[in-house]
């Protein structure tokens, strides 16, 4: 009798403690950065906002992120970009490791190689100019940026990341 009390109450405790520490949540939820799973999510989050057609995947070739997609450190899943038949507006980034991504940007900055992302839980933008980007904002993506001496003026949100020594906000200068 004793045993099954002291195992109901440490089951009880147990389930207030994973309740306390958030465990279970997905990084980005608790400041409402949208989530889109699939390339196909992308797409659509991104064509909802800005101009997105002419979608093509791949890792090959050059653009924005074509040799870190290829570097397991990023932890890209899948790239690709759209736009228009003029240009490509979008490079669409599925990340399957949100904090490697972090950190690999955080490293890339220190060599003044990082870049700035519009970034969801488990995705990456890059915006090819800032109308594009501005227009992408208002999907609920934050800026992501690690760039030495960048501050988030007053007024603007200034999230938690999962790397100390970067920027997440939706300020966004122009």
């Amino acid at each position: 009798m004793r045993l099954t009390r002291t195992a109901a109450v440490l089951g009880a405790a147990l389930t207030a403690l994973v309740a306390v520490t958030g465990c279970g949540s997905t990084w980005g939820e608790d400041v409402g950065l949208p989530s889109a799973p699939d390339m196909a999510a992308i797409e659509k989050l991104v064509a909802a906002h800005t101009m997105c057609s002419d979608l093509r995947s791949g890792t090959s070739g050059s653009g924005a992120m074509a040799a870190q997609a290829k570097d397991p450190a990023w932890a890209v899943e899948q790239r690709a970009v759209c736009g228009d038949d003029a240009r490509d507006t979008v490079t669409l980034l599925s990340v399957s490791d949100m904090e490697k991504f972090q950190r690999a940007n955080k490293a890339a900055a220190g060599k003044g190689q990082g870049g700035r992302f519009l970034i969801g839980q488990d995705f990456a933008l890059v915006a090819n100019d800032d109308a594009t980007a501005k227009a992408l904002l208002k999907s609920e993506v934050l800026l992501f940026t690690c760039e030495k001496g960048f501050k988030v003026p007053d007024g603007y949100r200034n999230e938690k990341l999962l790397v100390d020594g970067c920027a997440l906000t939706d300020y966004l200068p122009g």
